[in-house]
């Protein structure tokens, strides 16, 4: 595997692994990338599963306004570690790729929608909008 792929299959695997630990998936996702981790040893399994939850306390204990840097900074984490191991064993791209699809078939499950209720009620001169407005008001002619 080149240098460039290997990268581009970190990088989308930690991004997944990142989405899953603040969903409802987290749970299954988890089993499955520890034993992937640990290579299905015992230990290393156990090993993997702590750090898997290490990385996901450390995504919910940031506050809000950080939330955006705690997930980029375990992504770059992830993406660190597993470039490394395919790095030193090639095949573990299989795993990887399995890792991935795991994840993404367990986010598919969830209902990723969201509904949003707003009632407003507004006088004169009153704007609203879901998303940017600019409002500027006319000139008056003398």
């Amino acid at each position: 595997m080149d240098d460039l792929s290997a990268a581009g299959l970190a990088a989308a695997a930690s991004a997944a692994l990142i989405q899953a630990m603040v969903s409802d998936v987290w749970l299954d996702v988890k089993a499955h990338a520890a034993r992937i981790l640990g290579r299905d040893e015992t230990a290393s399994v156990a090993r993997a599963d702590r750090v898997l939850e290490d990385s996901r306390e450390r995504l919910v204990a940031a506050p809000p306004e950080r939330r955006d840097e705690a997930s980029a900074l375990e992504a770059a984490r992830w993406e660190g570690r597993l470039q490394a191991r395919l790095d030193e064993d090639p095949g573990f791209a299989v795993a990887v790729r399995d890792l991935l699809a795991a994840v993404r078939a367990a986010g598919g499950a969830v209902d990723q929608s969201t509904t949003v209720q707003q009632n407003v009620t507004a006088g004169r001169d009153a704007y609203t909008a879901g998303r940017d407005l600019t409002v500027d008001r006319p000139e008056r002619a003398p």
